[in-house]
């Protein structure tokens, strides 16, 4: 029993041993098995970087072609935008010294109004130019006039020869059976116009269309005296120098402000009383003038804007 039991216990120690060699020896594989994986993955990896090292570089200078490339565009593309530069503006002093082109006129200097015949024939060859001196005799006028004037925003600039303030579509003058829309209304310094030989401290020409193209303007002497409401209100926002429309804020107008009670005047046939002074234009004078004081006649930017008088040319004048 012993013997078989002895043995048997060899036996079984036998089976141990082995069973923890091959322990041993299956966990020496894995770690063998795990730094090859390891060191596999390294590889990929490396490989991997190597590749997207070697695009991106020829990425890169690609890149840097293109901006060489786009650079060197640009730079010529500038060179030749200051090349036609300078060509337009060498064009443009040739258009402003050539025969064709038109003058800037004015009321002083070389081109005063004796002077724009020269270039705007009908100022000089006209039979029907304005203003007029208006004096006697009249005949009786046919028609009566009224405004029709609305409230509006106060839209003003200086053209270079005048203040203007421009007007929204919905103001209307009724003249008889015809119709005209306000486009703008405008002064001039002295009056354009002569009552008598005499002229008013300054004048307002409101300007008119029909809807068949007509024109038609009233005029509104104006003299000094009282403080005139309207004009304050638009003398404040005066530009000083040429510049374009200015839409003022929280401002606003009624044109009507300036319009006697009686809408009584002198009528006469005649044209625009600046360049190109196209014919045709019915005037109406109102022979009650408004007033401003003499600082808001001093406060206004044209020291003289006025045509002179025209010659009447058997023109009649009419009253109303």
């Amino acid at each position: 029993m012993v013997l078989r039991t002895g043995k048997w216990c060899i036996s079984r120690s036998n089976r141990l041993g082995l069973l923890l060699k091959s322990l041993t020896t299956l966990k020496l594989r894995g770690e063998c098995m795990v730094r090859l994986i390891i060191e596999f993955v390294l590889a990929v990896v490396l490989a991997v970087a190597v590749t997207l090292a070697a695009v991106w570089g020829s990425e890169a200078k690609r890149q840097r072609k293109e901006i060489t490339t786009y650079t060197a565009a640009l730079k010529a593309a500038e060179e030749k935008l200051e090349k036609l530069e300078t060509e337009n503006e060498e064009l443009q002093e040739k258009i402003k010294h050539s025969a064709g082109s038109a003058p800037h006129w004015g009321y002083e200097g070389e081109m005063n109004p004796a002077k724009w015949g020269e270039a705007f024939p009908t100022c000089g060859t006209g039979k029907a130019q304005a203003p007029l001196d208006i004096k006697g005799p009249f005949e009786k006028s046919d028609v009566t006039i009224k405004v029709d004037y609305k409230m509006g925003p106060l839209k003003i600039l200086n053209n270079g020869h005048t203040i203007q303030v421009n007007v929204d579509p919905g103001s209307k003058l009724i003249a008889g059976d015809k119709t005209y829309n306000l486009l703008q209304f405008h002064f001039h310094r002295p009056s354009e116009e002569l009552i008598d030989g005499k002229p008013s401290s300054m004048v307002a020409h409101f300007v008119h269309k029909s809807d068949e193209g007509n024109l038609a303007v009233v005029g509104v002497l104006i003299n000094e005296g009282k403080e005139n409401a309207l004009l304050k209100q638009i003398w404040k926002h005066l530009p000083p120098k040429k510049g374009p429309e200015v839409t003022v804020a929280d401002a606003r107008i009624d044109p009507k402000g300036l319009m006697p009670l009686k809408m009584n005047f002198y009528s006469y046939e005649g044209s625009l009383t600046t360049p190109p002074c196209t014919e045709g234009v019915r005037f109406y004078i109102l022979k009650t003038p408004a007033t401003l004081s003499k600082e808001q006649v001093e406060q206004f930017p044209f020291k003289l804007n006025a045509r002179p008088v025209q010659p009447q040319n058997g023109r009649k004048i009419t009253e109303g």
